[in-house]
């Protein structure tokens, strides 16, 4: 018989057979995926810094420039600079952002498998937006405190700076995430098993 509870919700009792199973799946590997990926994350946005840094002494060497001007500047080139270098040691504040990464991968891209999301695109996309606003928004936050003269451009240029080497870090992040979990294999798995 039907119970009525309270705003309208209904309960029915319905018999379950003795051979049923829980039907609440247990998707394996996301706490371990999370962590890896937010290691990755750190590691990777520090990587894409350094090289970005490099890049960056080597083609103002190239045409006779001094590539430390950028930190000398105001406003866009500031802004940018101020990113790369942040970028650049982030592995310093892996305290902060390793659980930081790995929270929010968990949150997001953890609940995916669970929902049968196994496209690939999925996992890529949301990778590489919280990766923007993870480091685009800690680059540009940390440039409006610091910069001196036109805080407003050299705001916006570290956070799209920023943002640029989140989102291709977290492009990587995505892809490790999703090759830990492999949740095409599991989903699969967990249909064939109902029948």
């Amino acid at each position: 018989m039907a119970e009525f509870g309270e705003n309208g919700h209904v309960q029915a009792e319905t018999p379950r057979a003795g051979y049923t199973v829980e039907t609440r799946t247990r998707i394996k590997r996301i706490g371990l995926a999370s962590f890896l990926c937010g290691i990755g994350a750190c590691f990777s946005v520090a990587l894409i810094g350094v090289i970005l840094l490099f890049l960056a002494f080597q083609i103002s060497d190239l045409f006779g420039t001094d590539a430390g001007i950028l930190f000398g500047e105001t406003g866009l080139l500031q802004g940018m600079g101020m990113a790369v270098l942040m970028s650049a040691m982030n592995w310093y504040f892996g305290y902060f952002t390793i659980p930081a990464a790995a929270i929010v991968l968990l949150f997001s891209l953890g609940r995916f498998p669970r929902r049968g999301i196994t496209h690939a695109q999925p996992y890529y996309r949301w990778g590489a937006i919280w990766g923007a606003i993870l480091v685009g928004g800690t680059t540009g936050i940390a440039a409006y405190f610091i910069a001196g003269d036109e805080r407003g451009w050299a705001t916006l240029s570290a956070a799209l700076t920023g943002a640029a080497i989140g989102g291709l870090a977290g492009l990587f992040c995505g892809a490790i995430f999703r090759g830990i979990v492999r949740p095409a294999e599991q989903v699969r798995r967990i249909q064939v098993d109902v029948f």
